[in-house]
């Protein structure tokens, strides 16, 4: 449930009470003289619905600010009738205000992919599933694959995906180079002797982020599936930020390991299934957040339409690349 409180001029505040009548609401106001204050509260599932017919009469849009907070509990004597329509999934701006914290293109940002990378390839390098998964953990990378796929749905395409994009291609470029300087600088080690007689090697785990397999295709896929439904339904992203980083971090980490080691082959490979694990996730999460009606809105025909022609397009080359990856893995 959420408490949304909606502040308006005083000659505007007919929107808001139109509203409430429409709708059987009741609300609590405050007069301050040149404004006016309504606080109710809505169940999660209708707040979907709930802002786009305030946003509909220009309440956040032309007049006013409207703000939502969380209830964690509510113990009320008072009956209340779900009169508002169910929505599948959050609202586009519950979204980007979760995604503000965590898909930032900053220092702290670039920090934490450092600490993932650095993390990934020790873990590959000792054949150390435990500090693999703790990478998985650390490595912040499911904000900008979300921020992405919701620009596909939306008409600010340009500013979306830059901002996801560009913090996606920092993050897994920062995997990828430390993960080679870390080999670079454990050589060096080795060769003044402080390391003893560690060496590096292929193993296990670095060769198995080199073959695109059945279940590395699964877990690409069913994790950005996860991610989708988790994010549309205003959930907590923490656990399924796990799963999108197993997709990304050690197979990032691992071609800057065999770059390093000059296993060029093997590093091409690694970039392939890279590639296909971006593609996949960002392919799933733009058809979840498309059945849960996380797009814009508001918009006219014309615009709908380019929307739905943009979307059919992206589909359709993200599904063709997938399938040119796995038959040329295949081979």
């Amino acid at each position: 449930m959420k408490e949304i409180q909606v502040t308006l001029p005083t000659d505007r505040k007919t929107l808001m009470e139109e509203f409430l009548k429409e709708f059987s609401l009741q609300a609590t106001s405050y007069d301050f003289g040149e404004s006016y204050r309504f606080e109710c509260r809505i169940d999660d599932y209708q707040m979907n619905f709930t802002l786009e017919e305030l946003k509909a009469r220009g309440i956040g849009v032309s007049y006013g600010d409207i703000i939502i907070r969380p209830v964690s509990l509510l113990i009320s004597s008072k009956e209340k009738e779900d009169v508002l329509p169910v929505s599948a999934g959050v609202n586009r701006e519950e979204i980007l205000a979760t995604l503000g914290k965590i898909s930032g293109f900053s220092s702290i940002y670039i920090l934490m992919n450092c600490l993932a990378a650095a993390l990934a390839t020790f873990g590959l390098l000792n054949n150390d599933v435990v500090v693999i998964i703790a990478s998985m953990i650390v490595a912040p990378l499911l904000g900008p694959i979300i921020l992405t796929s919701l620009g596909l749905l939306s008409l600010e395409t340009t500013s979306f995906i830059k901002r996801g994009l560009l913090a996606e291609i920092t993050g897994i470029s920062v995997t990828v180079v430390v993960g080679g300087l870390m080999v670079v600088i454990t050589q060096y080690l080795i060769t003044l002797g402080i390391l003893g007689d560690f060496t590096i090697e292929l193993t296990t785990e670095v060769r198995n982020r080199t073959e695109l397999t059945l279940p590395i295709i699964a877990l690409a896929l069913l994790g950005g599936l996860a991610a989708g439904i988790v994010v549309a339904r205003g959930l907590d992203v923490s656990i399924v930020g796990v799963a999108i980083a197993a997709s990304l971090c050690p197979p990032a980490a691992t071609i800057g390991i065999l770059v390093a080691l000059r296993e060029l082959t093997l590093a091409l490979n690694a970039i392939g299934l890279l590639l296909f694990n971006i593609l996949a996730i960002n392919l799933s999460c733009t058809g979840v957040f498309w059945i849960f009606g996380v797009k814009s809105r508001g918009l006219s025909k014309r615009q709908s339409e380019k929307v739905r022609r943009m979307n059919i397009i992206w589909i359709f080359v993200v599904t063709v690349l997938l399938v040119l990856i796995i038959i040329l893995a295949g081979g």
